[in-house]
């Protein structure tokens, strides 16, 4: 059996949609409810005293933050969840189609919100296990599970089926992670340098104002990242199943040897006469 034929696919067209979809076709639940969702749990991180400042090291402290970081790592998987499925309600759907209803998104996710949390977790540790050795077994481990998230959240399985689909949906495809990987890079540094500039132009204003200001903005970036990676799995996984389906080339040939076996003529060349001729089989 030959391998399946690699298709080519699009990064950019995948951040085309995903900014067609956050900015115009569904800004509020897409943009400002993740950002309403947010804000609470940045707020309330921005208020506590960091351990490192008077105060940040006695128990209630500590205690508050931890239940800060762990609610807002929660929403964090539970929007991230609801994106995705809001996602594949449009992949391929009509143009101007709706999306599937957010109540409906956001219980979806929450179905998958446990394997989620796994999958995040064990992708992490992972990573940063490989990283321990050698930069690049880090940057292949991150690579071949950078779709492990989609797959935990769009497919029925536990982890350990999230990262065999992600290393299946990543082969032969790190020139697109690349590519995927600068667009998200170049779309989070926009944000961290116009948070620089506005920070340059009002001397009066503190660094730690625009910290949270850009926390409370990091949403909107996150949301456009999270959709065009949704659409580049979904797009993956499609041209997956598609080459999945594909014919072999021993059953279009045949099977060889005598018979008729239904498949296609082949040529043969052999030696003939002065120019040579071509024989049918």
């Amino acid at each position: 059996m030959t391998p399946h034929r690699r298709l080519p696919i699009s990064a950019r067209h995948t951040f085309a949609l995903a900014f067609d979809l956050a900015f115009r076709r569904d800004p509020v639940q897409s943009l400002w409810v993740p950002l309403l969702l947010h804000a609470p749990w940045v707020t309330a991180q921005a208020l506590l005293p960091a351990p490192d400042e008077p105060g940040g090291m006695t128990s209630r402290h500590l205690l508050l933050q931890s239940v800060v970081l762990l609610g807002e790592f929660l929403v964090t998987l539970l929007v991230a969840g609801m994106l995705r499925f809001r996602a594949r309600s449009v992949f391929n759907a009509p143009h101007g189609a709706p999306p599937a209803s957010a109540i409906l998104c956001y219980g979806q996710a929450l179905t998958r919100l446990p394997w989620l949390f796994v999958t995040e977790v064990a992708r992490n540790i992972a990573m940063v296990g490989a990283g321990l050795f050698l930069v690049l077994p880090g940057v292949w481990v991150g690579f071949r599970l950078s779709l492990a998230t989609e797959a935990a959240v769009l497919r029925e399985g536990t982890v350990v089926d999230a990262f065999v689909r992600s290393f299946e949906l990543t082969e032969a495809r790190l020139e697109r992670w690349l590519e995927m990987i600068a667009m998200s890079v170049v779309i989070s540094l926009s944000l961290l340098f116009a948070l620089a500039a506005l920070f340059f132009a009002l001397p009066h204003s503190s660094w730690s104002t625009w910290v949270t200001v850009g926390f409370l903005l990091a949403p909107l970036v996150v949301t456009v990242i999270q959709y065009a990676w949704t659409f580049f799995f979904l797009r993956l996984d499609e041209l997956d199943l598609a080459a999945a389906d594909e014919p072999d080339d021993d059953e279009l040939v045949g099977g060889g040897g005598g018979g008729g076996g239904g498949g296609l003529p082949r040529l043969k060349v052999v030696e003939g006469g002065r120019g040579g001729r071509i024989d049918r089989n």
